[in-house]
């Protein structure tokens, strides 16, 4: 297994806050030197829609980089949600837009807002034609795709990206997906939360090196996210968060046992965690240390 050639990256996973709060986590996160802010996309959820918070967010701060956990494609048109992408790389100068993408898991999530879940099978057939899709509108002038659940003729997409492309990460934790994200994807987001269990997550990390391996690609260039519950101080995370997160792993102790647990998993090949505080202490923990 290859250690990520990528440097180390910090990202904040907001949920269930107010849209004031939010954009002040978010400039202190940044001004704190977090790179990555990410939402969630479950409509039903108690979080506001998230790509319309990604955008208003990207338009509040500087230089941190939006993303979500994960984009999942049922809900969007893959050409449409190209043109999307490409309007918020331009309108935010290029570079701070991330995709990454799910096919979705649960089912209500689709079905109380009458759109079509699918079969396992199917979906990632979707997640194939959306990338192929997004991927082939920011090359071309005009594309023409035929695919299993997504097809699009002579579509354009203007502006194009500022940078050529933009990043696309794929939420994976099954074959067919971890092998998919190591043919196709910019980087990978564990799908399932904080990886207690090393060993299974090597694994998942060596079906990814393989399939990027199989295709001519450097296997170490792929990021690798993981998603973590937080809290750094001297109080016992355990007896402070476990009423609330109820498995409390993730990054969480002292600053040295914080800075332990990252190079464990840094060797394991993490290269990027994204985490989330408890939301009364969140102004504790981001807002006050950054000021």
């Amino acid at each position: 297994m290859a250690r990520s050639s990528n440097s180390i990256r910090f990202g904040l996973n907001p949920r269930g806050l107010p849209y004031d709060r939010i954009v002040a986590v978010a400039k202190a996160a940044e001004a704190a030197g977090f790179q990555n802010i990410s939402f969630s996309d479950r409509p039903p959820e108690n979080n506001l829609e998230g790509w319309t918070l990604a955008t208003a967010v990207a338009l509040q701060t500087n230089s941190i980089r939006v993303t979500h956990s994960t984009l999942n494609v049922p809900f969007r048109n893959p050409a449409l949600l190209s043109k999307m992408a490409t309007a918020l790389d331009s309108i935010t100068g290029g570079g701070r837009v991330i995709l990454t993408l799910g096919a979705g898991t649960q089912e209500n999530h689709f079905t109380t807002y009458g759109i079509e879940f699918g079969s396992p099978g199917e979906r990632v057939d979707g997640l194939i034609d959306t990338i192929e899709i997004l991927r082939g509108t920011w090359a071309n002038e005009q594309f023409t795709y035929t695919g299993k659940l997504y097809s699009v003729e002579e579509a354009t997409v203007t502006p194009t990206p500022v940078n050529g492309t933009i990043p696309v990460f794929i939420g994976a934790a099954k074959p067919r997906m971890l092998r998919l994200t190591g043919r196709t994807a910019d980087g990978w987001i564990r799908n399932g939360g904080w990886p207690s269990d090393l060993d299974a997550y090597r694994e998942q990390v060596a079906a990814i090196e393989d399939a990027a391996t199989a295709a001519g690609r450097d296997p170490g260039t792929i990021h690798r996210v993981v998603n973590c519950n937080a809290y750094v101080g001297d109080e016992d995370p355990a007896t402070k968060l476990a009423t609330t997160f109820g498995n409390p792993g993730g990054l969480m102790g002292t600053a040295e046992q914080v800075l332990e647990t990252v190079e464990q998993y840094r060797e394991a090949g993490v290269d990027t965690f994204h985490v989330q505080f408890q939301n009364d202490i969140i102004d504790e923990q981001i807002i006050a240390r950054a000021k």
